[in-house]
C-alpha cells in the first residue's frame, strides 16, 4: 500500500513509518538509531527553527513564521507559549532579518516548477515489509522538459554551495535522494526519475546553486544497495526482538582494535610533504 498526500508535520512525525533520517542513523549503528528514536537529531532548537522557517518562506507551506516575543517579560512568555501551541516558528530579530533576505532569492525558481510543497509519501518496502515515509520539499506534478521527474529538496549550507558534492558525501545526501526515489517508484511513478537539491548559503550574499542526482548514477546505485542492506538488517532485528527492539539497549561501534590505514590520496599528500621539505627546509615549518 502506498499513497501521497498533504500532511501536517505533527501528523507526519507521529507516523511510526521509517524515514530516511532514522535509517541513516541505523546505518551508523543500532546505538545511533536508538539515540535518534529517543532524542531526535542532534541539532540545536534555534537551527531547527531557522530551517523550518526558511522552508515555510521558500516553499509557501508550513508553520507561520513570527518574531520571538520578549522572553524577559511575563507577557512575552505567555505569548510564546500560545505561539508554540499554535505550531508557529519563532525567530530572533537577527534570524528573521536573515530569513527575509534569503527566502526571496531562490523562492521563484522552486515555485515556478509545477508541483506542490511538503508532500508526504508512504509505501511498504516489498522485500522486508517495513513501512517507509518521506516528506518531499517539492513534489512535481509532471516531468521536466527533458522528460525526467525530479523531486526537489531545499537545503541551506554554512559552506559554499559550489562545494555541495563534498557536503553530500559527508551527510549522506545520496542516501536521502535514493530513499525518496525508492518511495517514488513504490508510489507508482513510472517516469525516469531524478533528485534535485536547491542549495543556499547562509552567509551573505546568500547565493544558491542547483545540484542533481540521476536515478541511474553510480552514487544512487551505491546508496540503493546500502539502503537495501540496512532494511534487511533492521527487519531481522524486528523479526527477532520486535518493533521496540531498540528500547532496552543497542550495540554501538565495534570495540575491537582496528589498524589505521590512510587512503592513497592521504599517503601521497604526506609523502609530498617529505619531498617538499627536502627541497625547501623552510616549507616544513
Amino acid at each position: 500500500m502506498s499513497h501521497i498526500k498533504v500532511m501536517s508535520d505533527k501528523e507526519y512525525f507521529a507516523s511510526p513509518a521509517l524515514d530516511q533520517s532514522a535509517l541513516k542513523r541505523f546505518m551508523v549503528s543500532p546505538l545511533a538509531y536508538r539515540s535518534y528514536m529517543i532524542d531526535g537529531l542532534d541539532v540545536s532548537r534555534s537551527a531547527l527553527d531557522f530551517g523550518s522557517a526558511l522552508h515555510s518562506m521558500v516553499l509557501g507551506r508550513g508553520p507561520d513564521v513570527v518574531l520571538k516575543p520578549n522572553m524577559r517579560t511575563k507577557e512575552g512568555k505567555a505569548a510564546a507559549a500560545r505561539l508554540e501551541e499554535s505550531g508557529a516558528v519563532m525567530l530572533s530579530f537577527s534570524d528573521m532579518e536573515k530569513a527575509d533576505d534569503m527566502a526571496p532569492l531562490c523562492r521563484d525558481y522552486i515555485r515556478s516548477i509545477p508541483g506542490q510543497p511538503e508532500m508526504a509519501l508512504f509505501a511498504t518496502d516489498p522485500a522486508t515489509g517495513i513501512r517507509l515515509k518521506g516528506k518531499a520539499d517539492w513534489l512535481p506534478s509532471r516531468v521536466d522538459g527533458d522528460g525526467v521527474y525530479r523531486i526537489r529538496d531545499y537545503k541551506t549550507t554554512a559552506g559554499s554551495a559550489r562545494e555541495f558534492p563534498r557536503t553530500a558525501v559527508n551527510f549522506g545526501y545520496h542516501i536521502q535522494a535514493a530513499f525518496y526515489l525508492r518511495l517514488a517508484r513504490l508510489s507508482g511513478i513510472t517516469s525516469e526519475l531524478g533528485f534535485e537539491f536547491v542549495v543556499q548559503e547562509k552567509a551573505r550574499p546568500y547565493d544558491w546553486a542547483v545540484w542533481r542526482f540521476a536515478e541511474d548514477s553510480p552514487e544512487i546505485h551505491i546508496a540503493s544497495d546500502l539502503i537495501s542492506g540496512a532494511l534487511d538488517d533492521l527487519a531481522f532485528l524486528v523479526a527477532v526482538h520486535g518493533s521496540d527492539w531498540w528500547r532496552d539497549g543497542a550495540d554501538g561501534y565495534d570495540k575491537s582494535p582496528h589498524e589505521i590505514e590512510f587512503p592513497k590520496w592521504a599517503l601521497d599528500r604526506e609523502e609530498a610533504k617529505i619531498w617538499t621539505s627536502e627541497v625547501d627546509p623552510w616549507a616544513a615549518n
